[in-house]
């Protein structure tokens, strides 16, 4: 690649620790969507977890809490802005909300900030509008903060889209289940997904191909665990936090994706299971421009 296409303005600075694989993760699909020939054309970044810190963010939208994470959270985009990143994506879709959301934002302007928080469902949307105009009935599997909080929902709507969520008891026991169980959910268990919590999804999937969902958003940063981005049982299967790493490159280069630029994962790409069973292929495309 040519050097000269890399033109480094900003610093990309990634809030983890909710779940602490969940940043991880982000931090990998920024340099998985990175066009670089050799180390010295990445893109700076900073990740920072500190998952003592920040309250669960479902916990607290169900009242179970008290104390707002957005405090924490805004805590640690300062120090990521003092530590020189301008470009800002938090890798947790509950935290979204915006109950939580706002209330960052809020801090980050009485502190003066001038950094870019990259909103994650905002850009899937975006992201589904521009490539996927065919699409209609969009499932949401998300943990039950976000399936509450309707950030999904209004934006899909807003976008022109069907949103297809389960009823609430099938919510609580199947989908958050999965993702909180403290004995089998992927919380607890990140690194080696238990059976029960694979055959949630299994059932999570059937409701979806049932309602003739045409695609579903994991809405849980944590559930790529279990099954990636691309096309299980004719439905697309969306990942915010790949579309949001696209986002991020983007805005910290400050320029256009070129073709060049597009992150691997938005090519058609058959049989990408892993070793750790995730199943699905990666089918997705760049994100809008605007």
């Amino acid at each position: 690649m040519n050097s000269t296409m890399v033109r480094i303005s900003k610093v990309i600075g990634i809030v983890g620790g909710m779940g602490p694989q969940a940043g991880c993760a982000l931090f990998s699909h920024v340099l998985r969507c990175t066009s670089a020939g050799k180390d010295q054309e990445h893109l700076p970044v900073i990740l920072m977890s500190f998952p003592g810190d920040i309250g669960d963010r479902s916990a607290f939208l169900a009242g179970q809490v008290k104390i707002n994470p957005a405090y924490s959270i805004a805590e640690v985009v300062q120090k990521l802005e003092n530590a020189g990143a301008m470009v800002i994506g938090l890798a947790c879709n509950t935290a979204h909300a915006p109950r939580i959301y706002d209330v960052i934002r809020e801090e980050l302007r009485k502190a003066g900030s001038r950094a870019t928080l990259v909103h994650m469902p905002l850009e899937t949307c975006r992201y589904l509008k521009a490539y996927h105009p065919h699409i209609r009935r969009i499932g949401l599997m998300a943990t039950t903060g976000t399936y509450r909080s309707g950030i999904y929902q209004e934006l899909l709507q807003k976008y022109g889209y069907e949103p297809i969520v389960p009823a609430p008891a099938f919510q609580e026991n199947v989908i958050h289940r999965m993702i909180y169980d403290p004995v089998f959910g992927v919380k607890s268990n990140s690194g080696n997904i238990k059976a029960p919590a694979r055959e949630l999804m299994e059932e999570a999937v059937g409701f979806f191909e049932e309602n003739r969902a045409d695609a579903v958003i994991l809405g849980c940063t944590e559930l790529p665990l279990i099954l990636t981005a691309g096309t299980v049982r004719n439905m697309r299967i969306i990942d915010p936090a790949e579309i949001l790493a696209t986002a991020l490159v983007k805005e910290a280069r400050n320029q256009a994706a070129t073709a060049q630029e597009h992150c691997k994962f938005y090519y058609d790409v058959k049989n990408t299971c892993n070793s750790n069973g995730h199943t699905g292929s990666g089918t997705n495309g760049p994100l809008p421009q605007e």
